[in-house]
């Protein structure tokens, strides 16, 4: 018997990384688990991965973008539909384009916003009336949502608006017995990525600025995901909970100038904003929303 026998799950965001992780967590101890992503062929490696290791959880899937308001709730009313029950809400859907604010442009905004926070909103929003006493949501923030560091100020607003939302949120759906929290990652990677030295000599700049001495894994993370959705937390609602080896204590490293350049980061410094697809050959920055979640 686990923790979860006879609950059931929707987590968003999950064929790969926190996503991913966050549902094995879940269905190994006893929750059926809805695994939602854009991409069909990524979602579907994803179950067939679940249920592979995990003989006997039952896990499904639904191909939909978690920022469209219609697909989430189909999304929604799959999950109910299973067992005519949804006891827990993961959402993990996000992205962050890493330029500093003199770099961006509005639209870039608008998207980052949509994918980091109106997500999490519509799964709040939709997925709250169809849970029962006792249920729970569980959000993903980031450690950027109190930390300052170079290229992460509006990705870092977004996730602190979701951090917001949790509290105020808390507070409205308490009396339906109803609990949300969020997880504050620090710096999380795949651990296939710390196992290719090259790879990880890339990640030695957050290593360094973390008391414990090294980047997360998606493990890590899902680790606190179960246990905000489970009964242990019960009494735990409004709270953002940070998992980042103690990342927040120090600072984010400073990696602009391996990114974009010295010549254009001393710009940017002096207050000159640019254009970084004109002013900048080689652009490297990541996806806000990959093809495979």
């Amino acid at each position: 018997m686990g923790a979860l026998d006879g609950k059931v799950a929707l987590v968003t965001g999950a064929s790969q990384s926190i996503g991913l992780a966050s549902a094995r967590a879940l269905a190994r101890d006893g929750a059926a688990v809805v695994i939602m992503g854009r991409g069909k062929g990524g979602l579907e490696r994803a179950r067939d991965d679940l249920r592979q290791s995990l003989p006997g959880a039952r896990i499904e899937m639904f191909a939909g973008d978690a920022c469209d308001e219609d697909q989430l709730r189909a999304a929604l009313a799959f999950a109910h539909g299973l067992q005519g029950r949804l006891d827990i809400l993961v959402a993990t859907v996000g992205g962050a384009v890493m330029q500093p604010i003199l770099m961006r442009d509005v639209a870039s905004v608008r998207q980052e916003m949509e994918v980091n926070y109106i997500s999490t909103f519509l799964m709040v929003r939709h997925g709250a009336p169809l849970l029962p006493r006792g249920g729970s949501i569980v959000c993903v923030s980031s450690v950027a949502s109190v930390q300052a560091g170079w290229g992460m100020a509006l990705y870092g607003a977004t996730k602190a608006a979701v951090e917001k939302l949790v509290r105020g949120a808390a507070f409205e759906l308490g009396g339906a017995g109803v609990r949300i929290n969020a997880v504050r990652p620090g710096m999380t990677v795949e651990a296939s990525v710390l196992e290719d030295p090259a790879q990880a000599r890339g990640y030695d700049g957050f290593a360094a600025q973390t008391p414990l001495g090294r980047v997360g894994v998606s493990e890590d993370i899902a680790g606190a995901v179960r246990f905000l959705a489970g009964p242990e937390s019960g009494w735990v609602t409004g709270q953002s909970f940070s998992v980042d080896g103690g990342l927040e204590q120090g600072s984010q490293p400073d990696m602009m100038d391996a990114v974009f350049g010295k010549p254009a980061m001393d710009r940017i410094r002096a207050g000159q904003p640019l254009d970084p697809q004109a002013d900048i050959p080689v652009l490297a920055s990541t996806s806000l929303r990959p093809p495979s979640t």
